[in-house]
């Protein structure tokens, strides 16, 4: 049958409440005599019999009630249906049946009556609602815990779609600031054209990789940022200057794949490249074992429109594979973005 299912918190309920329940409802019955032997025994298996079933009555209720009001909005609309239902089953159909059993049986000393049995009606009801609030309390936890989990899911379902989208956006806008460059250059200096083209394929090479990974050695993406920075250097000359001191024991740590390009973009975005004050970026490792991007800040004159978008992928990419927190500091002067270098397993 569909309705006979239980869980773990059904039989915690057997276990915890139920049958230690008819354990004292016995002694209510039978009083004093309830502990004298063969008495004792006959007396609490058929209680526990009847214990076992009347729990079975109430789960297979229990499951018709919550399959008829599923919603977990309505829990006290059902507690108020649940609790006369579980009263008739457990209480008075059982309660018949427990004179029943006893009184034909004879094994007691004098037939239960109604005076006998009143103390453990209110139990009973006691024990019902307890149970009842149990159980409604477990199953509210449980789905509230599962809403918790489908809500983290989608979240990280929803960041990885932006990021996979904004891996996309990189593409198109670096391959035009690209051809742009290489065009002017084709013209006025064919030699430097022929290392920027080998110095774009290689930057084109790793975007294309880097794209299926979620994780990449940090000589990697030293070694990609070099290319990157040799373009831009081609383009900027001496108005930019890269420096790169980071000890060969990190080489092996991994990284985000792209986050030093976004890093040294975001640098050239939003500041003024000049020859007679060259926009430096300094990459290194503290001692905290993060790798540190810095640069010194020249406002340009007009104002730039951040939406702020390459910071933002960086920091959802930690987010999306549980690491440290990426930290950002900016005075005056500087721009300093610390990583959190994941070491290899």
């Amino acid at each position: 049958m569909k309705y006979i299912k239980f869980n773990k918190h059904d039989y915690l309920v057997l276990f915890v409440t139920v049958l230690p329940f008819m354990i004292v409802v016995c002694y209510l019955l039978v009083g004093e005599p309830y502990f004298e032997w063969p008495l004792f025994g006959k007396v609490t298996l058929i209680a526990l019999v009847l214990g076992v079933l009347a729990w079975v009555l109430h789960i297979i209720a229990a499951n018709i009630i919550i399959e008829k009001i599923p919603n977990h909005t309505r829990i006290l609309y059902r507690i108020i249906i649940q609790l006369p239902v579980y009263v008739i089953l457990t209480q008075v159909s059982i309660g018949f049946f427990t004179f029943a059993v006893f009184n034909l049986l004879g094994i007691l000393h004098e037939p239960l009556n109604w005076a006998n049995y009143k103390p453990v009606f209110f139990a009973g009801l006691i024990l019902n609602i307890v149970a009842t609030c149990f159980h409604e309390g477990t199953m509210f936890f449980e789905k509230w815990k599962a809403s918790l989990i489908e809500t983290e899911k989608l979240k990280k379902m929803n960041l990885q779609s932006q990021l996979d989208s904004l891996k996309n956006q990189v593409n198109p806008h670096f391959l035009f600031n690209s051809l742009n460059s290489l065009s002017s250059l084709i013209s006025s200096d064919p030699e430097k054209a022929t290392e920027f083209l080998d110095e774009m394929s290689k930057v084109y090479r790793y975007l294309l990789r880097a794209n299926d990974s979620e994780l990449i050695p940090l000589a990697s993406e030293l070694e990609f940022a070099a290319s990157f920075f040799h373009m831009l250097k081609t383009r900027y000359e001496n108005g930019i200057e890269m420096q790169v001191d980071v000890p060969k024991e990190n080489l092996e740590d991994l990284i985000p794949p792209l986050t030093l390009q976004m890093l040294i973009e975001n640098a050239v975005k939003h500041n003024a490249i000049l020859k007679q004050s060259p926009l430096r970026i300094d990459i290194s490792v503290d001692h905290d074992n993060r790798l540190v991007v810095y640069n010194n800040i020249q406002k340009k004159q007009s104002r730039i429109i951040s939406n702020k978008i390459g910071l933002q992928n960086i920091i959802s990419k930690y987010q999306l594979l549980n690491q440290p927190a990426v930290q950002i500091e900016q005075t005056e002067a500087s721009f300093r973005v610390a990583l959190p270098l994941i070491k290899t397993s």
